[in-house]
């Protein structure tokens, strides 16, 4: 701290300063990427599934080569390419027929072999499509066409929810979905502020394929889904909407459609009729059904991982049990300023990992984001509510683990106390304005403080990374 009082070296201490600073900033991203690729999803296929004396092991599943006549894969998910990848190099060696069908977006499409990696819907855009219809009709007709000497591998990862669709439609019913009835159902309990569990509730009562219903097609065939989970607390029947999990409705959907459209006049007349009169027979799996469920990846093994890549740089970290709906993200953010301003009061380097998906709640017109860039905003915002104009060294990155923030092509946003005093003052009114029409990728894009990232091939909720360094003080 010499160099301050000194000013011959006043360009020593500035260099000094900012290479700390940058060191922060450094030091979030190395611990975020290191939770991201220790989700790596061909890696977690490899480490789940192994081949030896004409076995196949899956979990605690041990399944003899000799009682098989085909593996059939079907997928779907933001990460479901990379996983049919890695359970392809794993069964290379099986000396029996391998085929499939996966459903990604545009963007995952990778070279494979055997099993077929199909694009449904566009980078970005969380909706079903006429695409995905038609690939789950296929899909639909591969898990049918399975007899009791095959093994059914589903692969399954977030982003399933619109990558495997086909809408409810009862022979007599006076109603009918529609592929649009339930886009807009997913777009407004989605920007009403639902949670993961509440839209996933409804979609499965609108659907002929969510709420176990692909698996219940599969007859006798044995079925192993392998499931990278995007939702906190890994509850099987909201992850890609449970198609291959025996529902129990903990969540009721009619519920949820009168605590968001309580004047029904916001969601189509035909999931309100549908969901009222239980439309969808309740589904049951077949006695001579066997299906097996493994979780091989979420976003507790993601934070640990981080975690421990924050104590080799020298951190004292600590994680934060993850919350599977967090709440609103500009509440979320003031929070997050809060824990900041707590994490200072210590001395030397501390690092706080947290992980879990908030939502946004969004205005008339709103302008471009996501709930990580929101987030974020809000913190900013709070800390110069708070008058924290001299706050001392810190760095907050928030990232959705899939590469994605809303529908624009980044993870989310990182800012550090040079972002702070840089937008001291005359920027506080554009911050709030930006949170107010929810446009806070316009604002990080202007002010540089977009987290971008090349596709993660993951997808297990969102990663916070919190850092904070003051010095600790020495005894002369």
């Amino acid at each position: 701290m010499i160099f301050a009082c000194d000013p011959s070296r006043s360009h020593v201490y500035l260099k000094f300063h900012m290479k700390q600073m940058q060191s922060l900033r450094d030091d979030a991203i190395a611990i975020w990427r290191e939770g991201v690729n220790s989700v790596n999803a061909e890696v977690l296929v490899k480490n789940a599934v192994a081949v030896s004396d004409n076995e196949i092991s899956v979990g605690t599943q041990r399944i003899s080569v000799t009682h098989i006549e085909r593996i059939l894969c079907v997928g779907f998910g933001k990460a479901s390419a990379a996983m049919a990848v890695g359970l392809e190099k794993v069964l290379a060696d099986i000396p029996l027929p391998l085929f499939g069908l996966v459903s990604v977006p545009d963007d995952q499409i990778v070279e494979t072999e055997h099993i077929q990696i199909v694009g449904t819907r566009p980078a970005g855009e969380n909706l079903p499509t006429p695409r995905v219809l038609e690939v789950t009709r296929d899909i639909i007709e591969l898990v049918q066409s399975a007899g009791p000497k095959d093994l059914i591998v589903c692969l399954i990862s977030g982003g399933g929810s619109a990558l495997l669709e086909l809408p409810l439609n009862i022979d007599g019913a006076a109603t009918s979905i529609t592929l649009n009835d339930i886009i807009r159902t997913t777009q407004f309990l989605s920007s009403s502020g639902a949670s993961i569990h509440e839209l996933n509730a409804v979609r499965q009562r609108i659907s002929r394929v969510k709420g176990g219903s692909l698996a219940a097609v599969a007859g006798g065939a044995r079925f192993i889904s392998l499931i990278i989970s995007d939702v906190v607390g890994d509850p099987l029947e909201v992850i890609a909407s449970g198609p291959t999990i025996e529902p129990s409705n903990n969540w009721n959907a009619i519920d949820v459609l009168r605590k968001f459209d309580p004047h029904q006049k916001n969601l189509p007349w035909s999931v309100w009729q549908t969901v009222e009169s239980q439309l969808k027979p309740e589904v049951k799996f077949s006695e001579k059904l066997q299906v097996d469920n493994i979780v091989i990846g979420n976003i507790e093994l993601a934070m640990q991982a981080a975690c421990n890549k924050a104590r080799e740089l020298g951190y004292n970290c600590n994680l934060e049990n993850p919350s599977g709906n967090e709440g609103d993200a500009q509440v979320v953010g003031r929070q997050v300023a809060s824990q900041i301003l707590e994490l200072q009061d210590l001395q030397g380097r501390q690092c706080l990992i947290q992980g879990g998906e908030t939502t946004v709640q969004l205005c008339n017109d709103p302008g471009q984001g996501g709930r990580n860039q929101h987030l974020v905003l809000s913190t900013l915002d709070e800390l110069i509510r708070c008058n924290q104009r001299l706050i001392g060294e810190f760095c907050l990155l928030s990232g959705g683990t899939d590469g994605e923030d809303g529908t624009v092509p980044v993870a989310g946003a990182i800012i550090d106390d040079s972002t702070l005093k840089r937008l001291w003052g005359s920027n506080a009114d554009e911050i709030r304005i930006a949170l107010a029409r929810c446009n806070s990728f316009n604002f990080h894009q202007a002010h540089q403080t977009l987290l971008a990232t090349q596709k993660t091939s993951t997808n297990v909720c969102d990663l916070r990374v919190l850092l904070t360094s003051n010095p600790v003080a020495k005894t002369i």
